[in-house]
């Protein structure tokens, strides 16, 4: 039924657009002026016809006034248009680069093929996350960094953990802002479950068939053996063939036909020998084999129906290295996408995947007698290994707007591409210690079918299906780190109807049921839906259609759009002409209100080229007739000028702007940025000035908020492009309007932290001052901000106090930012003494004694010269990415800019003597490069960020290659003895190699050279043979590790070399107007 629509009796209206409010406020205001004139108040009295014109005119415009945002902005209120008013949509201005835990996880989660992902602080070094008991590897998780240890005695750091003779132990650093990584993939519709490296494939034997699991080693092994078994990841390389080596029971006992169904009720033991399309062999002895059929069907199992199914191809192994190479596809896509979004001064450590603990269910179950077995058991079944390792839901928009979710909380966070996820959902699947069995018997009794359950029993295995505990019955401890699965062919659910077992007989119809029961239960990725707020309605008026007052009035007083008769007299004409004019300035006073109104938008238009504030109609003819023959010379642009003079709008314009800033809770400091940098002091350019650089500001808004604390991507083959730069340093140069080609540099300490052993440590120091030394931990929370101090506005000390206190009010919290003004110029202390000598001798005459005011002079031109020359390599560095000038160029850099004043400053100097000074002041500066202090910086932060990116994940199991060979040619070592070894040996040759790069830095890093060094260390474990280590040093420091070393110690080394640089200070002379930058009382050169 249609609903039936009313007027309201009594509308309340605000003010404005109450007619008979107006009406009575304008015969107050009247009453109280007029009184002594004007006493007849009646309707046909023309003043009161004119007021309530203009009472009625006002309503109209208080009517339009009051139409909905959108329809006022309705010009803009197109996807392309949004951002030029500031209105930027949700999903840009709500959402932020990942800053929470929650917030990465989401991130990783978001990406195709990754189920789940765990992100934890690094707390303790690498080898601490070994348990003691743990006799099956050596610092399996150290992979990220290397250990360093505080010798604050001698105020160092170094990778020895004792003193030399081993009585004093010296305090590990333990570098915060690192993160592990782990992650769980989704289940490949392929391959199946490729989180490890156990592989299924079925085997048929005559009308039998059977499951065969084979246990192959996990890419985390891979990346611990890369140079043997790397081409295990390479798509582009395939198996060609398998050889099957060896097959034998727990016993070690070969396997026949004879002995196989006894053999298969335990694990088999097989060697197998890859061959690969590039002629490479792979060796996997021991890899664990798993059988299951049925008992009955035993017997029927022949070897070589096992033996044809491990070496066909492709095959089973096929398979394990199809798994392999999307698995190290998605767990690089998985670091480019962390290094892309990651924030300042923090990294990641490890990236891997998370290891699987494999969970078998024992369990009797009573079923109702109508009950379906086969779909119970895949319901029971999912339900635990939801419980175990739950979906993550991922909710569209839509059912988000749907369950009332404020749209503040469902933008909080980072932009996904296929919807979004709650926090409470990623709270519930995290990475369990410890599963109880009432939490999965209470899952179990919700289904309908299931009336009890009895004998509910838990065992899980290790990575070598070895059992770790054996049929738990309540609570089952998992293994710290450990995801757990549930390990469907060791469990077991038995049924009962009316007291009677039953098992699920129909293995196909259980495997169809269980497929799609999973499938309902996952949440796909999609990219297309839309996850985006739909833009405001909006409907796009006129609001300057306007309708004279004047054509309202009756008839009768000649104004309206007719006019009076050509026959009526002169004198009425000129009476209807003077209350046209009369009502003119009524009429433009309204019609301006709705061109403003008109042009709402562009009051807060993000454009610098728009300039004006107040907007204006000019009435024409078209709009009142005869309103033109009004005019005495008023033309658009006159009307305009008199609302508002040329460039009158400006300083509203700024303030509008300032508006929107401040809906962003964002502000300019206009007095600090026109006092102090480059923009101009006089009123209308300074101005134009601020109203370009905030215009720009809000142009990149969602942009610079989203990535406000993102730091710099430094894993990409070039991490010095232009545009990888950080979020904050984009910030302050907007905020401090410094020009992106004399930016400055932000070193964050944590890259700097030794990747590798042997890398140059940071000095450490309490010094607060612009010196590269630090606390014990140089590494953590730090950040170093070098400023190219020669810059004209860098060098006022009220600009620096400005710049510096913005800089740490933008800094995040818990960083802490050394800031340093360097300088960029030839450095020696005497050049101004040598050159003044030079020029002093080519003077002509030259003068007999050295005139103390005549060689001040010579000094001044000496000083110009320099700072000329200075100030050209400058440039020249700047425009040409801190290549250095070749002779040519700086013999042109001295005739443009040096020879003049050389010429005119020295008297009497001839041509020959000008070109004396120029071949010396050329020679000079060809051979001074290295006093070029900033761009040095520049190009060894550049090079060590090169060479720095060549790392990869394979680049952090030295240790674990160490103890590998040691274990090779010392078989009879316990594990644990071998790792302590490994770890001495670490500490030994980390220190070698460190002493060995500070020593050589000077002439150059050579290959052959610290090849020859570590051959001459003599290597010592107690009881245990070194033989092989020196070899696993001398492999491992490839020519690209050796690159790393130089450029890693040659940027700490000009790092160590940073010195702010003053601007010179001159006393008070007590003459208002001649002081530059004066000493004050209070306060010092340096702020």
């Amino acid at each position: 039924m249609e609903k039936q629509r009313t007027i309201l009796r009594n509308i309340k209206l605000k003010p404005p657009e109450d007619f008979n409010f107006l009406r009575q406020q304008g015969m107050n205001y009247i009453q109280q002026l007029g009184s002594r004139f004007w006493t007849d108040y009646n309707l046909h009295d023309p003043g009161i016809t004119t007021l309530e014109l203009m009472c009625f005119a006002i309503t109209d415009l208080a009517y339009r006034t009051g139409f909905p945002t959108a329809d006022i902005f309705a010009a803009y209120m197109d996807k392309s248009q949004l951002n030029k008013q500031a209105f930027f949509p949700a999903h840009e201005i709500l959402t932020m680069n990942p800053l929470t835990v929650n917030d990465y996880r989401k991130l990783m989660i978001d990406q195709e093929g990754i189920h789940n992902a765990w992100l934890a602080p690094r707390h303790c070094s690498c080898d601490d996350h070994t348990p003691p008991e743990a006799e099956s590897g050596c610092a399996d998780q150290c992979n990220c960094e290397t250990d360093i240890y505080a010798d604050e005695k001698n105020g160092l750091l170094t990778y020895k953990s004792h003193t030399p003779d081993g009585k004093q132990a010296f305090e590990k650093v333990n570098i915060k802002g690192l993160y592990d990584v782990q992650i769980a993939l989704e289940d490949d519709p392929v391959y199946g479950d490729i989180n490890d490296g156990r592989v299924y494939q079925t085997l048929t034997y005559g009308t039998s068939r059977a499951t065969i699991e084979l246990r192959l080693p996990s890419y985390e092994t891979i990346l611990q053996k890369w140079n043997d078994w790397k081409d295990l990841t390479d798509n582009t390389i395939t198996v060609t063939g398998v050889a099957l080596n060896k097959i034998v029971d727990n016993n070690n006992t070969p396997i026949t036909d004879v002995n196989l169904s006894k053999a298969m009720q335990s694990a088999i033991f097989v060697d197998l020998q890859l061959t690969l399309s590039n002629a490479a062999v792979i060796s996997f002895t021991n890899a664990v084999l798993n059988i299951y059929l049925s008992f009955a069907d035993a017997g029927t199992l022949m070897k070589a129906d096992i033996t044809n199914v491990l070496q066909q191809v492709p095959g089973i192994i096929s398979t394990y290295k199809n798994g392999v190479e999307k698995t190290h596809a998605l767990i690089n896509t998985t670091r480019s996408n962390l290094n892309a979004h990651r924030n300042l001064d923090e990294a990641f450590c490890h990236i891997s995947l998370v290891p699987m603990e494999d969970i078998s269910i024992c369990m009797d179950a009573e079923l109702k007698p109508d009950a379906d077995i086969e779909k119970v058991q895949a319901e029971i079944m999912v339900k635990i290994e939801q419980y175990l390792n739950p979906n993550i839901p991922i909710y569209s928009l839509a059912q988000l707007l749907k369950e009332n979710t404020d749209i503040t909380e469902i933008f909080n966070g980072p932009r996904l591409h296929n919807g979004f996820i709650k926090n409470e959902d990623l709270d519930q699947a995290v990475i369990k210690q410890e599963i109880h069995a009432s939490d999965m018997i209470n899952l179990i009794m919700d289904i309908p079918e299931v009336v009890s359950i009895t004998n509910f029993l838990m065992t899980s295995y290790d990575e070598r299906g070895e059992v770790i505990y054996h049929s738990q019955p309540w609570v089952l401890p998992i293994t710290t780190g450990h995801q757990p699965r549930l390990y469907v062919q060791r469990s077991k659910f038995l049924f009962y109807k009316n007291g009677l077992p039953f098992l699920a007989a129909n293995e196909a119809e259980l495997n169809s049921i269980l497929q799609e029961l999973r499938s309902s239960g996952e949440y796909l990725k999609t990219t297309g839906i839309n996850n985006e707020l739909d833009i405001p309605a909006a409907t796009i008026r006129n609001m300057e259609d306007y309708y004279p007052v004047q054509y309202s009035y009756p008839l009768t007083y000649g104004i309206g759009e007719f006019g009076l008769s050509d026959t009526e007299p002169a004198v009425r004409k000129a009476q209807a002409r003077q209350l046209k004019t009369y009502l003119l300035f009524f009429e433009q006073l309204l019609v301006n209100y709705l061109a403003q109104l008109q042009h709402a938008g562009d009051l807060f238009l993000v454009d610098s080229s728009q300039l004006q504030s107040y907007f204006t109609h000019w009435l024409s003819d078209s709009d009142i007739k005869g309103v033109t023959a009004l005019y005495a010379g008023l033309t658009p642009a006159a009307l305009q000028s008199l609302t508002e003079p040329v460039n009158g709008g400006l300083a509203r314009r700024n303030r509008f702007l300032d508006h929107l800033l401040a809906r962003f809770a964002e502000s300019f400091s206009e007095y600090a940025l026109a006092r102090y940098t480059s923009i101009p002091t006089e009123q209308t350019a300074m101005q134009t000035a601020l109203l370009q650089l905030k215009t720009d500001f809000l142009s990149n808004y969602p942009e610079a908020s989203y990535n406000r604390a993102r730091a710099f991507d430094y894993s990409i083959a070039v991490p010095y492009a232009p545009g990888n730069i950080a979020g904050l340093q984009r910030r302050l140069n907007s905020l401090l309007n410094i020009d992106a080609a004399t930016s400055f540099v932000i070193i964050e300490h944590l890259l700097l932290r030794p990747r590798i052993p042997g890398q140059v440590l940071l000095p450490i120091c309490l010094d607060s001052g612009c010196h590269t030394c630090y606390d014990n931990d140089p590494y953590s929370f730090r950040l170093t901000f070098v400023m190219p101090g020669w810059l004209e506005q860098n060098m006022k000390i009220d600009y620096r106090r400005y710049a510096e206190k913005t800089i740490r009010q933008e800094t995040p919290a818990h960083l802490l930012p050394k800031i340093c003004w360097v300088d960029n110029k030839a450095c020696d202390d005497t050049l101004l003494c040598d050159l003044t000598d030079l020029l002093w001798g080519l003077q002509v005459p030259l003068p007999a004694t050295k005139e103390e005011d005549k060689l001040r002079q010579l000094c001044l031109v000496a000083e110009a010269a320099i700072a000329a020359m200075n100030n050209a390599y400058r440039q020249a560095l700047s425009a040409g990415n801190n290549v250095f000038p070749v002779k040519a160029e700086a013999e042109q850099f001295f005739d443009d800019k040096v020879k003049d004043g050389i010429a005119n400053g020295v008297p009497g100097i001839t041509p020959a003597s000008i070109d004396t000074v120029k071949a010396w002041m050329v020679d000079y500066w060809l051979k001074h490069t290295n006093c070029f202090i900033f761009t040095r910086l520049e190009l060894a932060w550049c090079a060590w960020l090169s060479a720095n990116a060549k790392l990869t994940a394979k680049d952090n199991y030295l240790e674990n290659t160490l103890a590998e060979a040691l274990l090779k040619v010392n078989p009879g070592k316990k594990q644990k003895d071998i790792c302590q070894c490994a770890q001495s040996l670490m500490e030994q040759y980390g220190e070698a190699i460190r002493l060995w790069v500070t020593a050589q830095l000077p002439t150059g890093l050579q290959k052959a050279a610290f090849d020859s060094m570590i051959n001459a260390i003599a290597p010592a474990c107690n009881g245990i043979v070194t033989t092989a280590v020196n070899a696993v040093f001398t492999t491992f420091y490839d020519p690209d590790k050796i690159q790393l070393l130089q450029t890693h110690a040659t940027l700490i080394q000009v790092m160590s070399e940073l010195k702010s640089i003053y601007p010179p200070a001159t006393l008070h002379d007590c003459e208002d107007g001649n002081d530059v930058n004066p000493v004050r009382l209070g306060a010092t050169a340096i702020g």
